[in-house]
């Protein structure tokens, strides 16, 4: 409905536009036949003025100068609208990539959160590299879905569309093993070795980011998008 009530009152500006337009083409091509016949009224005699082209340049330049500048405001309109329209597809593009790098997953970190949630007492020893990249891992992924959630937070076009893509992405392939880890990640927190106390409180940050914002399939429903 928004979107109609929109496009409706787009065509009613182009409508007076129009007719200001063709107003003034008619005004412009009147006006020295106007001024340069003869009348009984003296005021309102211009047929000897002069020159009849000085008198016809001098009537008609004003109204010239305003359609010029009226096109010219047309055309600077039309172009702020195809800047917006670019402005737009731009953001929805880099959203659509950021959302492509989730889904095909280069990391593997479905194995990653697997093997973390089913040996989460890993974390109450001492430091082990491989360890520590596997929380890497999975807080530098989360952060990717973070990145793609403030896309299309901050993007001035439909975010609708854009947003069910990465909600459903989540939901259907993400969320379960995400929780799951939260879950084991809190139980052993009493007992987390010092090593990996600033990565596991990163990741559950990233995490809680994440469950926070990605809840609501329906955020960024509006009337228009219903209708």
């Amino acid at each position: 409905m928004k979107t109609e009530k929109n496009m409706k009152k787009l065509d009613v500006e182009n409508f007076k536009t129009s007719q200001i337009l063709l107003l003034l083409l008619i005004i412009i091509f009147l006006l020295p036949f106007i001024y340069t016949l003869t009348t009984k009224l003296e005021f309102f005699d211009f047929s000897n003025t002069g020159e009849i082209g000085d008198t016809i340049g001098g009537i008609t330049a004003p109204f010239i100068n305003g359609l010029s500048a009226i096109l010219v405001f047309l055309a600077f309109k039309a172009q702020i609208r195809a800047n917006e329209i670019f402005k737009n597809q731009e953001q929805s593009r880099n959203i659509l990539d950021q959302i492509k790098i989730i889904q095909e997953d280069k990391l593997n970190i479905e194995e990653v959160i697997h093997f973390m949630t089913n040996s989460p007492n890993y974390l109450a020893a001492p430091l082990e590299i491989t360890i520590l990249n596997r929380l890497n891992k999975i807080t530098y992924f989360t952060s990717e879905i973070r990145l793609a959630y403030e896309l299309i937070e901050n993007h001035s076009g439909d975010k609708d569309f854009v947003y069910r893509k990465l909600f459903y992405l989540y939901v259907i392939r993400y969320k379960d093993l995400i929780t799951n880890l939260e879950i084991e990640l809190k139980k052993i927190i009493k007992h987390l070795h010092d090593d990996y106390e600033f990565n596991v409180a990163e990741l559950l940050l990233e995490m809680e980011y994440i469950h926070r914002n990605l809840i609501d399939v329906n955020k960024y429903k509006t009337t228009a998008n219903i209708v």
